[in-house]
């Protein structure tokens, strides 16, 4: 039987007495290594078998036990390591000898590839503290290499395409222009002076207070882990973020939010320790709160109503806004009182809850604090400061008497708007009449029609997965 060298682009074959064929080692650790050496693909029909072979010509003399070339066997863990390809095929050239923790380390990264590319890793605690203590000697014997950075991911995108498809999946931005535009915008510069560090004095001003997110109450024995205070017990060193750019920084940030990463996921990929990744997360989000808060989103009527959509502008002219609240779901505190006040009966778990205000094409002009949600539609509105915004824009002519707002049936807000002389858009209610209408009924369905807009805008925030899975309640105090 011929055996042919599996190596990516090599011709050999066994007719060529000369040349030895091996198989793939037993352990699959060393598998993935070998795999990943020789250029191969498992998710693209690679499967390793009995026959599946890769030549003498890949390995150097010292990994042979014997000289023979009919009878040569390799020296166990051995990986091919010579390879004839052009220069810029080779991601980074490989030393004939390598260490056992170069070694090791090589093994932990295609095995962390491939458990997320599988979506595999289920081992047990003990598996789990020796897996983890060994990327942790790695991490600290091994010169700091990023496994991922913005230079990486800029070199993934050779086409327009693939800069749109890579940039839009790990930050939201479609590009890399747009990546930088917005950094610069909110770090002038790229200096890191104007980003406070989480520990100092200056942070502790602007920091929000996570018992806000409730009703106060004076339970005894309240958990002290609810308090952002708590939340990352890491030390204060200023200069925590050295191994990494702002734009790498920047970079983690948007990850954690587009992605939903964890904090050790993060920490392997850049290459940093997680109280590191803990630190820079929330020490860049409450920079962006404070520097992206006081944006003015909401514009002026007559720009609202010049970029209405035709089909909306032909049924509802003078409604510049429309609003709707949406729940982010929590991890369940421990004290009884903040479990009943954040349980919402419509999602039927414990949630927080924001009101939120697009126009009519679904751009964000409007987004509240959050409440816990048990907060009803009328409540929120009302507690967010929505009605003496209203209030203020009706008095400067930024909104007229004659301008609407959309909602759904929960925001029966008609007498509140009323008294800004404001009007209000929303299904009928079925009231002590035993069937909706034929003119009921084709309103209900046009505002449930034009509505489709916000949960559109709603949709769009969903998709950061920070958003879309379980907050912690590590994440309280950040979370707005």
């Amino acid at each position: 039987m011929v055996h042919y060298c599996r190596v990516y682009d090599c011709k050999n074959n066994s007719t060529d007495k000369d040349l030895s064929f091996h198989s793939f080692p037993k352990d699959q650790k060393v598998v993935k290594v070998w795999i990943t050496r020789i250029k191969r693909d498992p998710k693209k029909d690679f499967k390793v078998t009995e026959s599946t072979k890769v030549c003498s010509e890949h390995f150097t003399p010292e990994d042979f036990i014997s000289s023979s070339s009919q009878k040569r066997k390799l020296k166990k863990g051995t990986c091919p390591s010579v390879f004839s390809w052009p220069a810029q095929m080779q991601e980074r050239s490989l030393p004939s000898k390598r260490s056992k923790l170069q070694e090791e380390q090589e093994i932990l990264e295609a095995e962390i590839t491939a458990t997320a590319s599988e979506g595999e890793g289920k081992f047990d605690e003990t598996d789990q503290d020796n897996y983890f203590s060994r990327v942790t000697q790695v991490d600290i014997e091994v010169p700091c290499t990023h496994r991922f950075s913005i230079n990486i991911l800029r070199s993934l995108c050779d086409c327009p395409e693939r800069e749109v498809k890579y940039f839009s999946h790990f930050t939201g931005f479609k590009s890399y222009d747009r990546f930088r535009m917005v950094l610069e915008f909110c770090l002038p510069d790229f200096n890191r002076s104007h980003v406070v560090n989480w520990d100092s004095k200056g942070a502790k001003q602007v920091r929000i207070d996570t018992n806000s997110l409730f009703d106060s109450d004076t339970e005894i024995g309240e958990s002290s882990s609810e308090s952002s205070e708590e939340e990352d017990p890491v030390t204060n060193d200023r200069n925590y973020y050295s191994n990494l750019t702002v734009e790498d920084d920047f970079l983690l940030v948007l990850m954690k939010l587009r992605l939903g990463l964890s904090t050790i996921d993060l920490a392997v990929r850049f290459h940093v320790s997680e109280a590191t990744v803990s630190k820079l997360f929330t020490t860049w989000i409450n920079y962006l709160y404070v520097r992206l808060g006081d944006l003015k989103i909401w514009p002026h009527r007559n720009v609202i109503i010049a970029n209405m959509p035709p089909n909306f502008k032909e049924k509802y002219p003078n409604t510049v806004i429309i609003i709707d609240a949406t729940e982010l779901r929590i991890q369940t505190p421990s004290s009884l009182l903040r479990q009943s006040q954040s349980y919402s009966s419509y999602k039927s778990t414990n949630t927080f809850k924001s009101l939120i205000g697009v126009d009519a094409k679904g751009g964000i002009v409007f987004v509240s604090q959050l409440y816990t949600g048990s907060i009803s539609d009328k409540e929120i509105v009302i507690r967010s400061g929505f009605l003496k915004i209203l209030k203020n824009k009706v008095a400067v002519g930024e909104i007229l008497g004659a301008n609407a707002f959309m909602a759904d049936k929960g925001f029966d807000i008609g007498d509140e708007l009323k008294k800004v002389n404001l009007r209000l858009n929303i299904p009928p209610f079925l009231a002590n009449q035993s069937a909706f209408s034929e003119g009921d009924v084709i309103k209900t369905q046009t505002v449930t029609q034009h509505r489709i807009h916000i949960e559109r805008a709603i949709g769009k925030v969903r998709r950061f997965q920070i958003f879309s899975s379980e907050i912690p309640v590590t994440m309280f105090g950040i979370i707005n």
